[in-house]
């Protein structure tokens, strides 16, 4: 199996499906070859997990069944824990899906969906992964608020915060730049991305980070100013 960095090698990148329903996994997997993409199937998400312990891929995509849709979190974080490459969920549950990103999804996609929406997911997600947001360092104080890159939290006057990939990368977009305003075209050109209505996404997610930040007291504003964009505002 290849090595999880395969850009400079022309490779295909190799995406591990898991999916229960065998018309499903058919044409999920006919979609992934046309985003370019290598497949090796799994049946269940169990199964899954076994294989992230001893292969690496370079995404990974989750056609959630009935019988696991108790689980998705559980799932997701266990993905999480095993590999950070894109994961994208297709689900037949349109009402979980804020949970479903809030838990580390990278894109969603309802089920039953339409081929070139999850080509086009795909190929964002894998884009992403080739140039990744420069994020925080492993960790980094600014004025008694700790950010640690590595387990995604914040940590101010005792109080601490964790974050979700997506938003991590948006804090740590905001962080590199202290004090400016930056519009939604150039967030998006600094790579962060939230599937395929990002610019309205961005909203959301800034709206989380500023409810994840403010309980912390800490020594900073997430501003946003119509006309300018966003601005991590230190005080």
């Amino acid at each position: 199996m290849q090595d999880q960095d395969n850009g400079g090698r022309g490779e295909r990148p190799i995406a591990l499906l898991i999916e229960t329903d065998e018309a499903y996994r058919a044409v999920i997997t006919a979609s992934l070859q046309l985003a370019g993409c290598r497949v090796d199937p799994a049946s269940t998400a169990d199964a899954a997990l076994s294989v992230l312990e001893t292969r690496s891929y370079d995404l990974v995509v989750w056609g959630v069944s009935s019988g696991d849709s108790g689980r998705r979190c559980e799932v997701i974080s266990e993905v999480r824990l095993l590999t950070e490459v894109p994961l994208v969920l297709v689900d037949g549950s349109p009402d979980v899906a804020q949970i479903d990103l809030e838990s580390g999804a990278d894109q969603w996609l309802p089920k039953p969906f339409v081929p070139g929406a999850l080509i086009g997911a795909v190929r964002a997600a894998l884009r992403k992964a080739a140039s990744p947001v420069v994020g925080v360092a492993s960790r980094m104080e600014m004025r008694g608020m700790v950010l640690d890159g590595k387990t995604r939290r914040v940590s101010c006057r005792g109080r601490v915060a964790a974050f979700t990939r997506q938003e991590w990368d948006l804090l740590s977009i905001l962080v590199n730049y202290p004090n400016r305003y930056l519009g939604a075209r150039e967030i998006l050109r600094l790579g962060w991305r939230a599937g395929d209505h990002e610019a309205e996404q961005l909203r959301t997610y800034v709206r989380r980070l500023r409810q994840k930040l403010e309980p912390l007291e800490a020594p900073c504003q997430l501003l946003s100013e119509h006309g300018l964009g966003y601005c991590l505002a230190f005080t």
